[in-house]
């Protein structure tokens, strides 16, 4: 009999009112399921489905930032029941994040994105010498580890199959990034723990009150590839706006930090071409045209 959010709710002892679908709940799809669930009448959690890819381990990396950062009082989604493995997935329930994302932010807004971050990252520093890197991450510019993990090889070799020109656009693209990784020094920038994907989506006001949610790629890596992940090429102000508070925080960036953004954002590119590399081997799809568009954006000539 198939998985349903019920049986997972009963397993984690969470009686249920009402159950609500929020994303990503086809129970087939490898990546993250989220629903709200009503255990009394004013209380709701959200219950959680991770990636396939998630373990254990990693899944306790992720709940000691949330514990860490609920402690210094910030609005977190931390665990509230689980995590459990059922079905040959990792569930679990967390708190609720009121408030809603500001989908159109203006300048100032940005900027105001970036001193949260600023915020966070000083709150999360004492945390930093406590935890080891995540289990099945690494710096977003290590191209060689994560290209290994994710299989990058197989992938590129599924790929010429469809369209040999874009496998080999491909294979161009992840030599260029390494040597400028290389060339760069990128893999020596300061690390710390970073949200990963601190976009305005996962801010939620609520009047004065601002809570973030989705840690699901929280990991050690360098505050400038925290930048790339949170659309610093559309959000210029960011950077102003977290310098500003850092200063204030002692904490401020250095002139290779702030560098090191620009040609992180081509290392990113490769990034989004290896996950439809993986997503198309795990499916059985691939999405031809968002990979030639990811390649575009490499700054890689094509051969």
């Amino acid at each position: 009999m198939p998985t349903t959010p019920y049986d997972v709710a009963a397993q984690l002892g969470l009686p249920v009112v009402k159950l609500e679908e929020i994303q990503g709940t086809d129970l087939a799809h490898p990546g993250n399921g989220n629903w709200f669930l009503w255990t009394g009448e004013e209380e709701r959690v959200v219950l959680r489905r991770y990636h396939v890819l998630r373990t254990e381990l990693d899944l306790l990396f992720e709940a000691k930032v949330l514990a860490h950062l609920t402690d210094r009082g910030w609005n977190v989604p931390s665990t509230v029941a689980g995590p459990i493995r059922y079905d040959e997935r990792f569930w679990a329930a967390t708190r609720f994040v009121p408030g809603r994302p500001r989908r159109s932010e203006t300048p100032e807004q940005r900027a105001e994105r970036g001193a949260v971050l600023a915020r966070l990252h000083a709150d999360l520093r004492d945390l930093v010498l406590d935890l080891p890197q995540r289990e099945g991450f690494f710096q977003g510019c290590d191209l060689a580890a994560m290209g290994d993990f994710q299989g990058w090889d197989p992938g590129v070799v599924a790929l010429r199959e469809l369209r040999p020109d874009l496998a080999d656009w491909a294979d161009a693209a992840m030599a260029a990034g390494r040597q400028l990784v290389a060339e760069r020094n990128l893999l020596e920038l300061p690390q710390v723990i970073v949200h990963g994907d601190f976009a305005e989506w996962n801010l939620h006001f609520e009047g004065e009150r601002v809570g973030v949610i989705d840690f699901d790629l929280a990991h050690l890596d360098s505050r400038s590839w925290e930048f790339v992940m949170a659309r610093v090429h559309r959000s210029p102000e960011l950077v102003t706006g977290y310098q500003q508070q850092a200063t204030e925080l002692g904490i401020p960036l250095s002139d290779e930090e702030i560098a090191a953004t620009e040609p992180l954002e081509r290392v990113f590119r490769v990034n989004m071409v290896m996950a439809e590399l993986w997503t198309g081997q795990h499916t059985g799809r691939f999405d031809l045209p968002a990979i030639e568009k990811q390649l575009g954006h490499t700054g890689t000539p094509r051969p």
